[in-house]
Formats: structure tokens, C-alpha cells, sequence
């Protein structure tokens, strides 16, 4: 379990790295460079075999009978989101220019309309687990095209808005519709990883965990 810990904290670390350039980036009129450059994170989580949220849980998908996976996952998610929020935090005050891009990205979210949630988060789970198991197929490219695509969409990653949460520290970070922002996006994340799975696993045998 201290191992699954080290790596979910890890992930969440260079997901927060991935937030400040993106951030910085766009501040500075580059938004382009920094979905490109955000990318780096999850290359070297894949490289590493860190642990990812939105890169294990569409494999729950493989057998919803594993609860030892489950758990596995639900603690990834727990540390992703701790590590995240901490790392934006220090942001929060160390960075105050990134903090600033913070609170207008994430008060962007928070005011747009709960079925936007929905679908960007559902969308961008898609193209993470899309770029996790091309990955696992030997397709690394497969990383820089996901990443970039779900930022230039504006679609919503838990982990990363956990980042922007903790950078925009403020009064609304404990409201309600923060919380509830926060719950669509996770299960968005789930159910968007899930759904290449779904329609391509053969549902006559226990899939094969990859």
C-alpha cells in the first residue's frame, strides 16, 4: 500500500507541474505550448508506472467483480486529489501569478452549467484511457495527442481541477457547488475511461486485466 501511496503522490505532483505550465502558458498568450508541454506529465507517469485516477479506472471496466482493483483505484484517487490540492495550495502562496490564472480558470468551471460538467469530464476520461492503453500497446504517441486535445476542448480532468481548486484557494473552495462539481467530474472521469472497454470487451468471459 506505501508503494501505491509514493506513486499516486508522484502522479499527483507532475499533474500539478503539467497545471502551472498550462497555466503560465496561457497567461502569457501560449496556451498551445502549454497543453504540449502538460503532456509531460503523464508521459513520465506512464514511463514510470506511477499511479494515475483517470488512467486505472476505465479498467474497472474489466471485471466490476474485482473489488480488490476497485479499492486500488479509489485510493489512487484519494491520494491523486490530496497531493493535487496540497501542490496547488503552495501555489496558491509561493506563485501568485499562477494562483491568479488559477482563480479565473476555475471560477470559469465552477459557472458553467452542470450538463457541461457532465460531458467534458465524461469525454476527457475517454481520452485518457485512451492514451494510457495506447501506451500499454507501444503507441506513445498516442499520449501528445490525448492530452492536447482534451485541454483545446476544455474538458474537465479531476485530478488536474484538484490542482486548480487548491491554487484558487478561496471562498469558493468548500461551497457546495464547488463539492458537487468536484463529485460529477470524478464519476464523468470514470465513466468516460470505461466506455472503450465496455463496447469492446467480450462479455461471454472474465476480460483479461491488461
Amino acid at each position: 500500500m506505501l508503494e501505491d501511496i509514493k506513486k499516486s503522490v508522484l502522479s499527483g505532483i507532475l499533474i500539478s507541474i503539467g497545471g502551472c505550465v498550462l497555466l503560465a502558458s496561457t497567461k502569457a498568450g501560449y496556451m498551445w505550448a502549454g497543453a504540449l508541454l502538460f503532456s509531460l506529465g503523464l508521459f513520465a507517469i506512464c514511463e514510470y508506472g506511477f499511479n494515475l485516477y483517470t488512467g486505472k479506472v476505465g479498467y474497472i471496466a474489466n471485471d466490476f467483480r474485482n473489488w480488490r482493483y476497485i479499492l486500488h483505484v479509489l485510493l489512487i484517487l484519494a491520494v491523486n486529489l490530496a497531493a493535487t490540492f496540497a501542490m496547488g495550495c503552495l501555489v496558491s502562496l509561493c506563485l501568485p501569478d499562477i494562483a491568479e490564472a488559477a482563480r479565473s480558470s476555475y471560477a470559469a468551471k465552477l459557472a458553467a452549467e452542470p450538463q457541461k460538467w457532465a460531458l467534458s469530464s465524461v469525454l476527457c476520461g475517454l481520452l485518457m484511457f485512451l492514451a494510457v492503453d495506447l501506451w500499454r500497446r507501444g503507441q506513445k504517441l498516442g499520449v501528445f495527442l490525448c492530452v492536447p486535445t482534451f485541454i483545446f476542448c476544455g474538458f474537465d480532468h479531476s485530478i488536474a481541477n484538484s490542482f486548480y481548486n487548491g491554487a484558487a484557494l478561496g471562498e469558493q473552495t468548500f461551497s457546495g457547488r464547488n463539492v458537487l462539481f468536484v463529485t460529477v467530474v470524478i464519476l464523468g472521469n470514470a465513466l468516460g475511461g470505461m466506455i472503450i472497454p465496455l463496447l469492446t470487451r467480450k462479455w461471454g468471459d472474465t476480460a483479461e486485466r491488461r
